[in-house]
């Protein structure tokens, strides 16, 4: 079953998606190939992968 969660992949600054996953390292991956949110960084794009994180979201239903 599919869950919902608030993935932050870290750049110079962060970008915040919410994605739909089986669990936290298949969102940081999903999330990781999604499109930068430009207005979201400040400079240097460069991906630090170590501070990557996920959190699920409990109190919201998933759409099939």
């Amino acid at each position: 079953m599919k869950k919902k969660f608030e993935v932050k992949i870290y750049y110079s600054s962060f970008c915040t998606y919410e994605v739909e996953a089986e669990n936290e390292a298949g969102a940081i991956l999903k999330a990781r190939d999604l499109t930068v949110i430009k207005h979201e960084i400040i400079s240097n794009i460069e991906n630090w992968k170590e501070a990557d994180s996920a959190f699920e979201i409990k109190n919201e239903k998933v759409k099939n």
